[in-house]
């Protein structure tokens, strides 16, 4: 394998360049970085001496290859070979390609088992300005045998074949010896080298697209194995956010006969809009690399767009909290925290300084090793907040390179097609004008996606960038409930949706009307209404939409993306600024549920083979008493400022109920030897998500105040369903007779124990779900606060009785799909 170096001015370049080669290559390719100077004082800079060390590091490889900066590097690169024994200097060549595009092409051409000239060939055409592809000049003649392979393939995943998928292909392909060409179908593109990650990069192909590969050669089957296998595992990427289609499209068609009438996504905010298309585009222009002369005067000027943008960042804050919410507007704390983030505002005045690299070029170099390595992450959470630094980076390289702001407002109802939605386009929207909004990308856990969720019209992420080819002033029918839009109504669908937006218009202003009002049906029956959150600024939310309480306070969020538990204290005062935020309501603290898909990586926690049925919930508690009895303590404390239940999840059997309440104890103790106040009659209960507690309800229930049924974790484990699982979705149904004879078990033992039950799953907050539950016999409803409103103004059209009736018919039946269409019978004989 070819090793590599790297020489630059800066260390910090260096070394995140090997980081980004590394994640790229996907192999162990031998990579040193040789930047900098050991000189604390002065640390810009190169030295032959260091670089010859690093070289001999890994001269034991089958060559090293050396990169290099600028000036006086490729000097001082070249010097440190000189400085090599003769049979050493042999097995070094000094590599004159650009730095990053060439090292990180090197690295996926060493990684495939290229040879010396191969991997040098490779580098050196790393860097080429965009052309238009269809009319690429590289581009080969499809010159194979009769003998060779050919299928097409759809690339689903959503970075298409570019960064770290790109470089997978290239790698398996580089292990097999046929000839491989590929080209992009979707953009009728010419044939290129499949072998080289720069012909690959170049053919732009990108979510949805369709690729077509020839092999020719003894094993070319194997190499469409390993395309195969790629795909198949989505490059590593999860799962795909759209289905791949049964064929190809013909390449005589035009592009608007590759659309079927209606494209899905991912539903944001629910809704109806019937409007014209308006595409936006935001794409930034391209950015040269150009060297200059001044690098202060560049540095300088770095400086001030970095002051702009702050500037921008937090006027936008100001008009969140005036417009939306505190939380709304604490997502761009985040971005400020991005914008002073020494790993890329130093690395990238020490580009500048030590490159000679213009401004634009040093910034978006070094903000994209960042978001590369972001993309890298397994956890969903994180990889979404590299969306919040792309957007930080937008913003200073739109203002360094003087371009102007995508136009925002209209003068006519539209449906905005846009490419990408970043949290600082929200707050800009005309929402007078724009009916609805469909984006190529994101998802639910992107911050632009949970500010999108609050806006009042419909909102669809994860559309594909089939999206691109709706006609622009093309009349379309987006529903955000089902995350779905009709590109090619006819006049009566068109008819029948505006009748369907003005109903959903009128309903929302009726349901804001009553929000603050109890839920009461129209015979009588009172039932409790809570809100599920998972921040401090949300409660304010839930007080606002209608929460009588807190149902669900998840604080995994105070444990996560940190590098130490936190203390008594810091949780003392989270919770004490919920209880005030509350005025009075009651908090539900549920303890913490670590494990599972909330991982916490300083725990130093083992690795297991199936975590969400392993050490997670009251069970890691349990096992960490230290952990737990902070958090106790600190909850309790809570509880002298305001109405405080404590809620224990993953439980299983009576004894680690038992155990949990000798927990509780020792804190109380704790506390009152402290001289700490609190109410000794703080409530607890525990979630209901396990089946084996279901099962025990009858006997755990003497010794809790209440039980709280999570109906995820159930349906999922009553079922036997990963509900992350796309191949068993239909499996994970909460309306299944097994989830919903669960469900009454646990409200028949509570009932029999005089203790109250309650819902913070999903299930609690389905419209066509409320009439079974309030039949089975539920006491509080815990829901999205944004489903608080209109959940109330449907519960007074329900009667209580009849809801009884309904429920005990549901338990009889066999499906999912059955119970459903019972509900809606119901509903549609019973509700006017």
């Amino acid at each position: 394998m070819i090793a590599i170096v790297i020489v630059s001015h800066s260390r910090e370049i260096s070394d995140g360049l090997k980081r980004m080669a590394e994640a790229m290559s996907q192999e162990n390719v031998p990579i040193v970085s040789a930047g900098g100077m050991d000189e604390p004082d002065n640390p810009l800079g190169t030295d032959a001496l260091l670089i010859k060390d690093a070289i001999e590091q890994v001269i034991d490889n089958d060559g090293v290859l050396v990169f290099a900066d600028i000036g006086a590097a490729k000097l001082n690169a070249e010097m440190a070979i000189d400085l090599l024994a003769a049979d050493q200097q042999r097995k070094v060549r000094f590599c004159d390609a650009p730095l990053v595009e060439g090292v990180l092409a090197a690295a996926v051409q060493s990684a495939g088992g290229g040879t010396m000239d191969a991997v040098i060939q490779e580098a050196q055409s790393a860097y080429h300005p965009p052309t238009d592809i269809a009319k690429e000049t590289g581009t080969l003649a499809l010159e194979h045998s009769d003998n060779a392979i050919h299928a097409d393939y759809q690339i689903v995943n959503p970075l298409g074949l570019h960064a770290r998928p790109a470089a997978r292909f290239v790698t398996g392909l580089n292990a097999c010896t046929s000839d491989v060409r590929l080209r992009n179908l979707t953009k009728n593109s010419g044939w290129v080298n499949a072998k080289s990650l720069n012909k690959v990069v170049t053919l732009e192909v990108v979510e949805g697209d369709y690729i077509s590969v020839s092999a020719d050669g003894e094993d070319a089957a194997q190499a469409h194995a390993v395309i195969g296998a790629l795909i198949d595992e989505n490059f590593g990427e999860g799962p795909a956010r759209i289905a791949p289609d049964a064929a190809p499209p013909l390449e005589s068609a035009p592009a608007t006969a590759q659309l079927g009438p209606v494209l899905n996504g991912i539903p944001i905010s629910p809704g109806f809009a019937v409007a014209p298309a308006h595409h936006l585009r935001t794409e930034l222009p391209s950015v040269d690399v150009t060297r200059v002369e001044d690098t202060e005067a560049e540095v300088a000027r770095l400086e001030d767009a970095l002051a702009r943008a702050r500037d921008e960042i937090t006027g936008i804050m100001k008009r969140s909290r005036d417009t939306a919410n505190e939380y709304d507007a604490s997502i761009f704390k985040a971005h400020l925290l991005h914008l002073d983030d020494p790993e890329i505002a130093d690395i990238a005045r020490a580009r500048i300084r030590g490159e000679q690299l213009n401004a634009e070029a040093a910034w978006q170099q070094t903000a994209a090793i960042l978001i590369e390595d972001y993309a890298c992450l397994d956890d969903t959470l994180l990889r979404a907040r590299g969306d919040d630094l792309a957007d930080v980076s937008n913003l200073v390289l739109r203002i360094l390179s003087g371009a102007t702001e995508p136009i925002t407002e209209f003068d006519r109802p539209v449906v905005l097609c846009i490419p990408h939605l970043t949290p600082s386009d929200v707050p800009a929207l005309d929402l007078e004008h724009v009916r609805g909004i469909c984006v190529e990308t994101g998802g639910k856990t992107a911050h632009a996606g949970i500010l999108a969720s609050g806006l009042p019209i419909p909102v669809v992420f994860g559309v594909g960038p089939r999206l691109r080819e709706v006609e622009d002033g093309a009349e379309v029918i987006l529903d955000g409930t089902t995350g779905t839009i009709d590109i090619a109504p006819d006049a009566k669908a068109l008819d029948n949706m505006k009748r369907k937006r003005d109903s959903w218009v009128g309903r929302i202003s009726e349901a804001q009307a009553i929000k603050l009002d109890p839920a009461v049906t129209r015979d009588g029956q009172r039932r409790r209404v809570a809100a599920n959150i998972a921040s401090v600024d949300e409660a304010k939310i839930a007080v606002d939409s209608g929460a009588e309480e807190v149902g669900l306070f998840r604080t995994e969020f105070l444990y996560m993306n940190r590098d130490a538990a936190p203390d008594e204290e810091e949780q003392s005062k989270v919770y004490d600024k919920v209880v005030a935020q509350l005025g009075g309501r009651s908090l539900m603290i549920r303890t913490m549920d670590i494990g599972g898909d909330k991982p916490v990586p300083y725990l130093d926690r083992p690795g297991e083979a199936n975590p969400n049925l392993g050490w997670r919930g009251l069970r890691y508690g349990l096992s960490n008493s230290d952990l737990f009895q902070t958090q106790l303590r600190a909850a309790l404390r809570a509880s002298a400022k305001g109405p405080v239940r404590i809620m224990f999840p993953m439980v299983s059997t009576l004894e680690e109920v038992l155990a949990a309440r000798n927990e509780l104890e020792t804190a109380k103790e704790s506390l009152s030897t402290a001289g700490r106040a609190f109410d000794p009659d703080t409530e607890i209960g525990i979630m209901i998500e396990v089946p084996a507690a279901a099962e025990l309800a009858e006997l755990i229930a003497p010794h809790i105040d209440f039980f709280s049924i999570g109906t995820n974790d159930l349906t999922q484990y009553v079922m036997a369903a990963d509900r992350g699982n796309p191949n068993i979705a239909d499996l994970f149904d909460s309306f299944h007779p097994a989830v919903l004879r669960a469900v009454k078990r646990t409200i028949v033992a509570a009932k029999d124990a005089g203790i109250w039950v309650g819902m913070c799953g999903a299930m609690a907050g389905d419209p066509l779900a409320t009439p079974v539950l309030l039949g089975l016999g539920l006491d509080e409803f815990s829901m999205n606060s944004n489903q608080i409103p209109e959940f109330k103004l449907d519960f007074t059209k329900l009667s209580a009785d009849a809801c009884v009736d309904l429920a005990h018919e549901t338990l009889v039946l066999t499906g999912a799909d059955q119970v459903r269409e019972c509900i809606k019978a119901f509903l549609e004989e019973t509700v006017s």
